[in-house]
């Protein structure tokens, strides 16, 4: 007998169905990995969270007047707006910047010792805490210091109400233009020359403070992503109305932060608790808008006194008068910084 062989083949439809279920199959899947890859960068970022708290605590165990925040030279002297406004909260550690910050339409500064418009007292080399881990930092450091680099980083998000960062520099990572991806909770009072230079620096928060006097390490912000600083309002006068965007990790009014005690946690930037005018005055406290306090965390120390950094004695009564010395966070000011 001889037998007749037959060929098999799909159809157009049959292929176009095959397709059609493999699209599908992806679109499901494809949200999950996204999803589990972003908990991996928000894991990594945790990690590099904590390995700084405790590289901060050992620093502070160290320094002579138990910093939590290393001080940069620029912390303590004159400064341009954007130097004293943004620039200062990432330069207490972090590689030196690779691309300009970029501070107007037409104006940017980079963090280098080389290269145009440099500034070399942000060099990675300058940075205190870079000096403390590393001993000497050679120029491979200069450029790459994952510990301080938070893998979702995508900078500050192009939105009209963020103020800690100018708009010209938005949706550029920090890491890339600051150094770092982590901002420091400086919590504090500037005084502004008439060149917006700064002229003085006074402390409500963990900057400049003992850190055996710190009250509430578990609540209190160190260091966070940048955002989240943001997210609970403006700087502007205050304002409590917080700024509505999603955090680097792609949750809504979230972003990692580093407490004082060297734990570290994605927190919800809750709106800020309002304190009254006549209860500020009870708590004699010199103006309400300085006690910025959430659910799950706070800026300020109260009733801890706040920490004179920079600026003659003279110049801070001279700013606010009789309350310079009665009032919270004035009265019984810690004075760390002796010759500032």
């Amino acid at each position: 007998m001889s037998g007749r062989s037959r060929s098999f083949a799909f159809t157009l439809i049959e292929l176009l169905v095959v397709v059609a279920i493999l699209a599908l199959l992806l679109a499901i899947l494809l949200p999950s990995l996204a999803s589990a890859r972003e908990q991996g960068k928000k894991a990594k970022c945790l990690a590099n969270l904590r390995s700084i708290g405790q590289a901060l605590h050992e620093y502070a165990l160290e320094d002579r007047t138990e910093q939590l925040v290393p001080i940069h030279e620029s912390m303590l002297q004159a400064c341009d707006y954007w130097e004293w406004r943004t620039v200062i909260w990432f330069a207490w550690g972090g590689r030196s910047g690779q691309t300009p910050f970029r501070t107007g339409p037409s104006s940017s500064i980079l963090l280098s010792a080389e290269g145009p418009a440099a500034r070399p007292q942000y060099d990675a080399r300058r940075r205190p805490l870079n000096r403390y881990m590393l001993g000497r930092v050679n120029l491979a450091d200069t450029r790459q210091l994952d510990l301080f680099h938070c893998p979702s980083d995508r900078g500050y998000p192009q939105h009209p109400d963020i103020d800690d960062s100018p708009l010209d520099n938005a949706e550029r990572p920090c890491y890339d233009t600051l150094g770092n991806s982590y901002r420091a909770s400086l919590a504090m009072i500037t005084v502004i020359g008439g060149d917006s230079h700064s002229q003085g620096h006074f402390s409500s928060g963990p900057w400049g403070h003992r850190l055996t006097t710190l009250r509430s390490a578990s609540m209190l912000a160190l260091v966070g992503e940048p955002t989240f600083f943001n997210m609970i309002g403006r700087d502007s006068g205050h304002d409590p109305d917080p700024v509505l965007v999603t955090g680097w990790h792609k949750q809504f009014m979230v972003d990692n932060l580093l407490f004082c005690d060297g734990s570290a946690r994605p927190t919800r930037a809750s709106a800020r608790y309002e304190f009254p005018a006549d209860g500020a005055t009870a708590l004699s406290v010199y103006d309400p808008g300085l006690l910025s306090h959430g659910k799950g965390w706070q800026l300020d120390d109260y009733p801890v006194p706040g920490a004179r950094l920079w600026g003659s004695n003279e110049l801070w009564r001279a700013t606010f008068g009789p309350a310079y010395d009665s009032k919270w966070p004035f009265a019984d000011r810690q004075e760390n910084m002796p010759g500032h």
